[in-house]
């Protein structure tokens, strides 16, 4: 009776490994993090958002071998631990939103790196390979006002957790058949235990995450959800003169990266450099008067980290010059702020005051003052050189005479600032006169015929 049992539960468990194959499909579980509750709770109802923005899974190689569902764990985790802080917090759909007094967006990472790989040879066609895998997790949360769309807070923290080592030995030609993307060596009873064993890490950094780093910064910043420390106080800016030049310029950016533009007329055409654009057809682009919606509350988050919602408008490309760095956009809409474009070279006057607008490193709407240094033809193309600050992200933002308030160029690149060169201050953009001549621009603007 027992070999017979015994047969059965082999079996059994063959069929189900050969039905899995050598993948593994699991689920995180409820109840991953168990809070402390706090003295003294935030009177405010959130909703943790399971639908919009939400990673439903993740696949930890390109094959799909590791998957991992996450729509119950993960927001009952974050749930139950914003549930210590606040005084009513519920897991629903983003329709629901406006029940509530802050909604909890979700971004969710993992990744797995292999390390060296060590490989022996007991003989040429029968190697020992050993690896020490290390499993990233990345979790970031953004409370935000939904009637407003203002970020409040936003934490994130990365967990590294190192694998069990894995070992084993298998007939191949070569190291380079030992990759992360397809383990094609592993038996699907090994991948069913190591799959298992990479769900209680998952879970366990996502513990971590929430413990270590995210709620403890989260209660330090418990003043921001007091009813005298509305979202939108921290949004408030004095720009004071350079206010009419900040509504008219726009952060840029595409899946490749980021940059700014202006507007040059009141209907939505739009220039900025070529480079900005790259290939693309549309780019999205964010306004003055927008950028609360943006999902950044730290000013050096980087282009990679940007989640979708950022894209609040999108503009078409018109025409785009890859010579001369130029290009022309448009979006639709009427009543935008827009700059007038110096077209007469003779204003273009060596030491003339320029302040330089754009989102140098990603900082949107910064400004930076200088004089133009002089004006130069670089193979054909008439720049301007100035030693107001461009860095990256300022591509495409205006230069703009404070005297007259026009635009005399376009910002587009800087030299040096390398320790090798040890050059400060020598900056260059594209004068409005070569893009008026580049493309046919007038103003008021009329679109070219030649533009689609």
């Amino acid at each position: 009776m027992k070999t017979l049992l015994t047969r059965f539960c082999v079996l059994s468990l063959s069929a189900v490994l050969l039905l899995q194959g050598c993948t593994y499909q699991g689920k995180l579980r409820r109840g991953i993090y168990h809070p402390k509750p706090e003295k003294e709770k935030i009177d405010a109802k959130v909703l943790v958002v399971n639908d919009r923005y939400f990673p439903a899974k993740v696949n930890l190689d390109v094959d799909g071998q590791y998957t991992y569902q996450l729509r119950e764990g993960l927001p009952i985790a974050v749930a139950d631990a914003l549930g210590s802080l606040f005084t009513q917090v519920d897991v629903d759909e983003y329709k629901n939103k406006d029940k509530y007094d802050y909604i909890a967006e979700i971004e969710y990472k993992a990744q797995i790196s292999l390390g060296a790989v060590k490989i022996e040879y007991k003989n040429v066609l029968l190697p020992e390979y050993s690896f020490d895998p290390t499993l990233f997790t990345r979790l970031t949360i953004t409370l935000r006002n939904p009637k407003t769309g203002y970020a409040v807070a936003r934490f994130s923290e990365e967990v590294p957790t190192v694998l069990p080592t894995y070992r084993n030995d298998a007939g191949v030609w070569s190291a380079g058949m030992l990759t992360l993307l397809s383990l094609g060596l592993l038996s699907p009873l090994e991948v069913q235990v190591i799959g298992s064993k990479i769900r209680k890490r998952l879970e366990k950094g996502i513990a971590l995450s929430l413990s270590h780093e995210i709620m403890p910064r989260l209660r330090d910043s418990r003043v921001n959800f007091t009813p005298d420390h509305p979202t939108e106080k921290s949004n408030t800016r004095v720009d004071g003169k350079y206010l009419p030049f900040m509504k008219a310029t726009v952060y840029i950016f595409t899946e490749d990266g980021l940059g700014s533009g202006f507007f040059i007329s009141s209907d939505g055409y739009i220039l900025t450099n070529r480079h900005v654009v790259g290939d693309a057809r549309d780019v999205s682009v964010v306004l003055y008067d927008e950028r609360g919606q943006m999902d950044k509350t730290s000013p050096i988050t980087s282009p990679e980290e940007k989640n979708i919602i950022n894209k609040v408008r999108f503009a078409k490309v018109l025409q785009t010059n890859k010579t001369r760095d130029l290009a022309l956009l448009k979006i639709e809409g009427e009543n935008y702020p827009y700059l007038e474009l110096e077209f007469n070279r003779k204003a273009y006057a060596t030491g003339k005051e320029v302040v330089a607008i754009g989102a140098p490193k990603s900082i949107e709407w910064s400004v930076s003052q200088g004089i133009l240094s002089a004006v130069r033809d670089n193979n054909g193309v008439d720049t301007l050189q100035t030693d107001a600050a461009i860095n990256g992200g300022n591509s495409g933002g205006p230069l703009i005479s404070l005297d007259s308030g026009r635009v005399l160029g376009i910002n587009s690149w800087a030299r040096g600032g390398s320790a090798e060169e040890h050059v400060e201050n020598l900056n260059f953009a594209i004068s409005a006169y070569e893009a008026q001549r580049t493309l046919d621009l007038s103003q008021p603007l009329h679109l070219p015929a030649k533009a689609p």
